[in-house]
């Protein structure tokens, strides 16, 4: 089961969806079409449903900052 970030999962659902409606789509894959348009429009993440109909696990982008000092001698 791959792991993907909610870019990528996004990018299989519109693959998937093809020509379809997204209700038509939403009903195919068993969630609702409101909240399968919010996940396509990045305003909510892709929920369990979603995950186990395309068999992906999802992870989340994180970005580390640091800074380098310096010891002053």
């Amino acid at each position: 089961m791959p792991i993907l970030d909610d870019d990528q999962i996004n990018a299989i659902i519109l693959k998937g969806k093809g020509e379809k409606s997204i209700r038509e789509y939403a009903r195919e894959i068993g969630v609702s079409a409101p909240y399968l348009a919010d996940v396509l429009h990045g305003n909510r993440n892709p929920g369990p449903k979603i995950l186990k109909h395309f068999n992906v696990k999802r992870t989340k982008k994180v970005t580390i900052e640091y800074t380098f000092t310096r010891d002053k001698k």
